[in-house]
């Protein structure tokens, strides 16, 4: 089993998608069962035996720094103030300029089951990036392997389900463990990949950089989980994809 030093959310993003909802509060702050989504990731990584936990925080930063400050024990803000210039492959270079070790990097907007960060903590690979099978739920990330490594490691990523023949190997998750070795691999690929494209997203960066350093791909077939980007997806989630969470871990 990997041991799992820091937990990092990227969290700095502006929720345009979610309309007038999210110029109240982060996505981070949507709640299921009353509890915000931010508040449930930390209680399952404390329960996992992660307890060093940093947020990159950007748009309405304020929520978070109270959410820390109230959490306690290791949870901790960062400021990118750059959030609204730059894409989130800047927000994670400021989280991870900003914690050591291995890392595991979550989207604030995600629900998950516990399989999901079981499996980052159970294969072997100095980075893994987590897929599952087709969850329908109309802005999937397909990601694809490449076919000349025996195992799966990843090749590209793309919102076209046809931008390769071949057919991709899953969706992405969202949940990414970062190893020593792809550190610096990635960091460099972060400013090049910025200076050239400002608003470049981190998945981007994560493709770049696996050209030098392996990504290592895990499947999670029938793995129940969401991001949510807006209304529509928020409503999905609460109808749909909590109640099989809620039903299959029988905890927050």
């Amino acid at each position: 089993m990997n041991r799992i030093d820091t937990a990092l959310f990227l969290a700095a993003g502006r929720g345009v998608r979610l309309g007038p909802r999210g110029h109240l509060v982060p996505k981070g702050f949507l709640e299921l069962d009353g509890i915000t989504l931010t508040e449930r990731a930390v209680a399952r990584l404390r329960a996992a035996g992660i307890e060093e936990i940093v947020i990159v925080t950007g748009h309405l930063a304020g929520h978070y720094e109270a959410l820390a400050e109230r959490l306690g024990g290791g949870v901790r803000t960062v400021f990118n103030p750059d959030y609204a210039r730059l894409g989130s492959g800047h927000s994670l270079a400021v989280g991870l300029a900003a914690s050591a070790g291995e890392v595991l990097v979550l989207e604030s907007d995600l629900v998950w089951e516990d399989r999901a960060l079981a499996a980052m903590r159970d294969v072997e690979g100095d980075t893994v990036l987590l897929v599952s099978g087709e969850t329908a739920s109309g802005d999937e990330v397909w990601v694809w392997s490449d076919p000349n490594e025996p195992t799966p490691r990843l090749a590209t990523m793309s919102k076209q389900r046809h931008h390769r023949p071949e057919a991709a190997w899953g969706e992405l998750v969202g949940l990414t463990r970062i190893g020593p070795a792809m550190r610096p691999v990635l960091m460099a690929e972060i400013a090049r990949a910025t200076a050239e494209k400002p608003l470049v997203d981190y998945e981007t960066c994560l493709v770049g950089a696996c050209r030098t350093a392996p990504v290592e791909l895990v499947r999670i077939e029938d793995l129940a989980w969401s991001e949510i980007d807006d209304e529509g997806m928020y409503a999905r989630v609460v109808a749909e994809v909590w109640p099989r969470i809620r039903a299959r871990d029988r905890a927050i």
